[in-house]
C-alpha cells in the first residue's frame, strides 16, 4: 500500500479518520468603513458520498469521514468514491460576492508520497446522489492549495466562479463534489479521506437597504407637500449590514415634469444618515418629487426609497403686522401696569393670506387663520420704556418687514433699605421691603449676594422685614436684591441696595527686631473684629495654628523660623459665634544662622596677605546659641570638624597651599542636633613664587648659548630654590647667606630657530610646603652673523 499515513487510529480494515478540524456554524466580520465587507464561514448543512460498488445507494450524512477515490476494505473488494458537500448560500442573495474558498481537513492518506490531486466541482443539487445518478458538474474550483503536512489539517480551494454561477442560476444552496481526476480514481495508492463538516468562507458586500425617515428641513414628509423657502434639506435614514456611515445619492424633478430628473450625491453623512442641500438647483413655485437611495464604500448603490414631496416659496409677506395692546397702550410715562404684570399684546396680518403665524420676541405664534390674528401674554421685565418686535412668516417660513411696539411700563419695584448701612462681617442687618405702584404684593423673593434666595410675606400694609447676615470677610461689599410677589403670581423686577462689610482683619506688630533662623521670633496679635476669642495662623506655609485672645483681644504669638530670607505671619480673629475676621499680618526679613568666619591673618575679601604656606587662624562663630561644633571644608580638600568652647566659638590653623583665591565654607552643630545653613569665607593668598633675572637680553637666544639666571627669596623661612629647564630633571640650589641663588643651563645645541625654551623656579620652605612657580620662556632664533639675544623675565 505504500507509505499511507493517517492522524488517528484506523477504521475497520484500511482507512483512518480524524475529528472534525473545522468549527461548526458561522463567524462574522466587518472590516472598517474604508473597505466595509462582511466575512463568513459556514459549516456544509450536509454531505453525502457515491460508491462504485454500491452504483444504486445513495449514502447521505453517514457517519464517519468523506472517502474519495479507490479504497479497499475487508473482503478485498476495491471501491470508488467521490464525495459531496452542501452549503446554505441564501445570505448572498442581493448582495455581491467577492471571494469565497472551500476549506476542510485530510483524515487519511493512502500515501503521502504520492502528490494531492482532490479536485472541488459546482455541481447540481444533489439530495440523494447514487454511483449511477451522478449530479453534473459545471465548473471547477481552483486548487488544491499547497500543504507540506501530510495529511494535512486544512486544504483549501477557491470556489468564487463557482459560488457566483450558482447564485446566476437562482439557487440558494450550493453542492461541491470532492473527487480525483478521471484517469487516477482507481489508483489505490491515491485514495484519501476528508472532514465532511467543511467549511465555505465567502466575502460579499451587503447592499444598502431601502432609506426610509425622509425629512425635508428635519419636518417628516407628509401627503400634501412641504413647503420650503431658500433652503431645501434633504435628509434619509438608509442602513447596511457592513457599515454605519454610507454614501448616496438624491434624485429629485418637478413634478409635472419628471423628464427633468437631477440626480446629485450627498452633501453629508451621519449614523445610518445621508443629507443633501439642493437649494441652488430649485425655481420659485415648483412642487418638486424627490427620493434618495444609499451607496456603499464599494460603490454598490442599493434600492431607491419612496418618493417625497415639497414645495418652493421665496417671497415673503410684503407688509409688516399690525400690534396692538388693550393693557399697554402705546403712551408715555406714568405708563401702565409693570414689571411681571402680564398684558395682551394682538399681531394682525390684516387678511394677507400669504401669512400663517408671527415670529417675535418671545417666540412664535400661530394666526388664528390665513391673513388673521394671534394674541399673545407678555410680562415686561423692566420699567420704563419698553417695545416688542414681531415679523409676519409664511408657510414656508420666509418673514416679512418687522413691525415694533413702544409702550411705556410704570415702575412697580419694590423699596429696600438696611441698617446699619455699614459694620463689620458677621453683623446682622435689618431690612424692610416696601411696596410701589398700584398692584397688591403678597410677598417678596430676595437674596444677599451669592446666597441662596429666600421668601418672606408681606404684611397687610405690603411691607416686610427680615435680617441678612454678611458672613464672608472677603467680600466686602454684597447686594442685597428683592422682588415683589405681586397678587397675580407674577414677580416684579428687581430692586437691590448695597450692604458693606468691614473685614476687621487683625493688626500684628513684630516684638522682635530683627528675627534670626532657628530663634524664636514674637508678634503682637489685636483683634479688630469685636467679640474675637482666638486666631488662627500660619508661619509660612506651615500648618494652621489657633491661639486664645487676651479679654483685651491681644495674644502673643511666638515662632521660630526654620528658614532665612523672608518670613510670612498672617492670620485672623474668630468670634465665639464662629464668625471669622479678615487675615492680617506682615512679612519680615529673617537673618541666616550660618557661622560667621574672621582671621586676623587673611581678612575676608581684603588685600592679598601671607602667602603660600604660611599658617592663618579662622574662627568661628554662631549669631545662634548652642553651638557645640563646626564642620568645615577649605578650598584644597583639608575639612574636619572642630568643637565650639563655652563661648560658642572655635578656631582652626589652616596654611594655604594655593595662591590667590581660598575658600572655606562652615556649618554649626547645635545641640538640639540640628545643623545651620552653610557659610562661606573667601580671602586671597599673596604669590610667594621667587623672583629671578636671567643674563639673556632681549626676546631670543641661540642655539647652544649659555644662560646665567640668580633667584632672589620671597617665601618666610626659605630652605631651598628650585628649577627645572623644558621637561628637564628638577633641580634643588641651596639659597647662599644674603638668600641668593645663581644657576646656569645651555640652550640645546640642536634648537631649531622658532622653538620655545621653557623656565620654572620655585622655592620650598623649612617646613616643607613649595611655593607657586614663576617663570619665562626663551625664543630660539638663528641668525648667522648676529649675535644671540635673550629674554629676561622677573
Amino acid at each position: 500500500m505504500g507509505s499511507r499515513r493517517s492522524i488517528l487510529p484506523a477504521r475497520a480494515g484500511v482507512l483512518t479518520i480524524v475529528t472534525a478540524l473545522v468549527a461548526t456554524g458561522t463567524a462574522v466580520l466587518t472590516a472598517g468603513p474604508a473597505a466595509a465587507q462582511t466575512v463568513t464561514e459556514t459549516a456544509a448543512s450536509s454531505w453525502a458520498y457515491v460508491d462504485s460498488a454500491a452504483p444504486k445507494a445513495s449514502f447521505v450524512n453517514q457517519a464517519g469521514n468523506a472517502p474519495v477515490g479507490a479504497h479497499t476494505y475487508a473482503g478485498g473488494t476495491k471501491h470508488v468514491f467521490k464525495s459531496y458537500v452542501t452549503f446554505d448560500i441564501s445570505a448572498l442573495k442581493g448582495n455581491p460576492l467577492e471571494r469565497a474558498y472551500l476549506s476542510t481537513g485530510e483524515t487519511a492518506v493512502t500515501d503521502c508520497s504520492h502528490p494531492r490531486t482532490t479536485e472541488v466541482w459546482l455541481t447540481d443539487s444533489a439530495k440523494k446522489p447514487t454511483w449511477n445518478n451522478q449530479p453534473a458538474e459545471l465548473v471547477k474550483a481552483t486548487g488544491p492549495y499547497i500543504d507540506s503536512s501530510c495529511p494535512s489539517r486544512q486544504i483549501t480551494w477557491t470556489v468564487t466562479a463557482a459560488v457566483q454561477a450558482a447564485l446566476d442560476a437562482g439557487r440558494t444552496t450550493a453542492t461541491f463534489v470532492l473527487r480525483l481526476p478521471d484517469d487516477q480514481q482507481n489508483d489505490l495508492a491515491l485514495g484519501r479521506e476528508y472532514d465532511p463538516k467543511a467549511v465555505l468562507g465567502l466575502t460579499f458586500d451587503k447592499t444598502p437597504g431601502k432609506p426610509s425617515g425622509l425629512t425635508v428641513n428635519y419636518q417628516a414628509c407628509t401627503a400634501k407637500p412641504l413647503v420650503v423657502s431658500s433652503q431645501a434639506h434633504l435628509t434619509a435614514t438608509v442602513t447596511d449590514g457592513d457599515d454605519s456611515y454610507l454614501n448616496g445619492e438624491f434624485a429629485f424633478w418637478p413634478a409635472d415634469a419628471p423628464d427633468q430628473r437631477r440626480t446629485v450625491g450627498n452633501t453629508g453623512i451621519g449614523v445610518d444618515q445621508i443629507w443633501a442641500d439642493v437649494d441652488s438647483y430649485l425655481t420659485e413655485g415648483v412642487t418638486y418629487v424627490w427620493q434618495a437611495r444609499g451607496k456603499d464604500y464599494q460603490g454598490v448603490f442599493g434600492p431607491w426609497s419612496a418618493t417625497c414631496k415639497f414645495t418652493t416659496d421665496f417671497t415673503p409677506p410684503k407688509a409688516a403686522p399690525v400690534i396692538t395692546s388693550p393693557d399697554y397702550a402705546a403712551e408715555a410715562p406714568p405708563g401702565s401696569g409693570g414689571t411681571g404684570v402680564p398684558g395682551t399684546f394682538v399681531f394682525d396680518a390684516k387678511g394677507d393670506k400669504d401669512v400663517v403665524g408671527f415670529k417675535w420676541d418671545g417666540g412664535y405664534a400661530a394666526a388664528d387663520r390665513r391673513g388673521g390674528k394671534a394674541t399673545v401674554r407678555y410680562a415686561p421685565r423692566s420699567s420704563g420704556p419698553v417695545s416688542i418686535s414681531a415679523v409676519s412668516v409664511d408657510a414656508a417660513g420666509n418673514q416679512g418687514p418687522t413691525a415694533d411696539y413702544r409702550f411705556w411700563v410704570a415702575d412697580n419695584q419694590p423699596g429696600v433699605t438696611c441698617t446699619p448701612f455699614d459694620d463689620y462681617v458677621g453683623v446682622t442687618r435689618t431690612c424692610t421691603f416696601t411696596p410701589y405702584g398700584s398692584t397688591p404684593v403678597t410677598g417678596y423673593v430676595y437674596h444677599l449676594g451669592n446666597q441662596p434666595e429666600d421668601t418672606v410675606a408681606a404684611g397687610p400694609d405690603g411691607t416686610a422685614t427680615v435680617q441678612v447676615t454678611p458672613t464672608d470677610p472677603q467680600l466686602t461689599y454684597l447686594q442685597l436684591a428683592v422682588r415683589a410677589q405681586l397678587a397675580t403670581g407674577y414677580l416684579t423686577a428687581e430692586s437691590s441696595t448695597a450692604v458693606w462689610s468691614e473685614p476687621g482683619e487683625p493688626e500684628v506688630e513684630s516684638l522682635t527686631a530683627n528675627p534670626t533662623q532657628g530663634l524664636p521670633a514674637q508678634f503682637r496679635v489685636h483683634a479688630a473684629l469685636p467679640g474675637s476669642v482666638s486666631f488662627t495662623y500660619h508661619w509660612n506655609d506651615e500648618d494652621l495654628i489657633t491661639v486664645p485672645l487676651d479679654a483685651d483681644g491681644t495674644a502673643t504669638v511666638t515662632v521660630t523660623p526654620k528658614t532665612s530670607s523672608w518670613g510670612s505671619f498672617y492670620g485672623y480673629t474668630t468670634t465665639a459665634s464662629g464668625q471669622n475676621s479678615g487675615w492680617g499680618g506682615m512679612n519680615v526679613s529673617v537673618a541666616s544662622n550660618k557661622p560667621k568666619v574672621t582671621s586676623a591673618e587673611y581678612p575676608e575679601g581684603g588685600d592679598m596677605t601671607g602667602a603660600v604656606g604660611v599658617p592663618g587662624t579662622f574662627v568661628f562663630s554662631s549669631p545662634v546659641p548652642g553651638a557645640v561644633s563646626y564642620t568645615y571644608d577649605f578650598n584644597n580638600g583639608v575639612h574636619g570638624t572642630v568643637a565650639a568652647g563655652p563661648d560658642g566659638t572655635a578656631s582652626v590653623v589652616f596654611t594655604p597651599t594655593q595662591s590667590y583665591i581660598n575658600s572655606i565654607w562652615v556649618t554649626t552643630k547645635f545641640a538640639d542636633g540640628t545643623v545651620s545653613e552653610q557659610g562661606s569665607y573667601t580671602f586671597y593668598v599673596a604669590y610667594s613664587s621667587p623672583h629671578f633675572s636671567c643674563d639673556a637680553t632681549g626676546w631670543s637666544v641661540a642655539p647652544g648659548q649659555h644662560i646665567q639666571c640668580t633667584l632672589t627669596p620671597v617665601q618666610v623661612n626659605l630652605a631651598t630654590y628650585g628649577y627645572r629647564v623644558d621637561s628637564g630633571q628638577e633641580t634643588t640650589l641651596a639659597p647662599g647667606s644674603d638668600g641668593t641663588a645663581t644657576f646656569a643651563f645651555d640652550v640645546p645645541a640642536d634648537a631649531h630657530s622658532g622653538s620655545y625654551v621653557q623656565l620654572r623656579v620655585w622655592s620650598t620652605n623649612t617646613a616643607g610646603t613649595k611655593s607657586d612657580e614663576s617663570g619665562t620662556s626663551f625664543y630660539v632664533y638663528v641668525n648667522t652673523g648676529a649675535s644671540a639675544r635673550g629674554a629676561t623675565a622677573v
